[in-house]
């Protein structure tokens, strides 16, 4: 091989690594699902007595998950813990419980998470579940609770 086609395949090389990277790149791992749709939400005692709202796929599948585009009932059961137990008590503008997981919803989760110091990718998967509060009933009082654990 002479001196310009070595130029020409290094060019080509170095074209197709680019747009390989971009192709890697362009994908946005926070919008993978690793787990069903929650597509509902049921009542969970947890281990501290408390009746837990909690959101939970089809059939009653767990874990589950919320992402951006999301709707419905799991949704719905986000946002009533994002406003109870995060927006109202920092004084933030509560979201409308309409079950549709956009911009508002996203951002909210994102502040949740990040009081609660996981990830803050603005997906509810199975660590925002294990350490989200929900809103919860014990003995006719109204709190939040986490699922596995009474409020620290």
């Amino acid at each position: 091989m002479n001196g310009n086609s070595m130029k020409r395949l290094a060019a080509l090389c170095t074209v197709l690594a680019a747009a390989i990277a971009g192709t890697f790149v362009s994908v946005n791992p926070a919008y993978a699902r690793s787990q069903p749709e929650c597509e509902s939400y049921t009542y969970v005692k947890n281990q501290a007595g408390y009746d837990v709202a909690a959101p939970i796929g089809k059939y009653g599948v767990l874990p589950c998950s919320l992402l951006w585009g999301d709707g419905g009932p799991g949704t719905v059961a986000l946002q009533w813990a994002l406003n109870d137990c995060y927006l109202k008590p920092a004084g933030k503008k509560l979201l409308s419980d309409d079950g549709s997981f956009g911009e508002l919803t996203f951002n909210a989760l994102k502040f949740a998470q990040s009081k609660e110091g996981i990830s803050s990718d603005g997906q509810f998967g199975p660590q925002s579940r294990a350490s989200l509060k929900f809103p919860a009933l014990t003995g006719g009082t109204h709190t939040c609770a986490r699922l596995g654990k009474p409020i620290v």
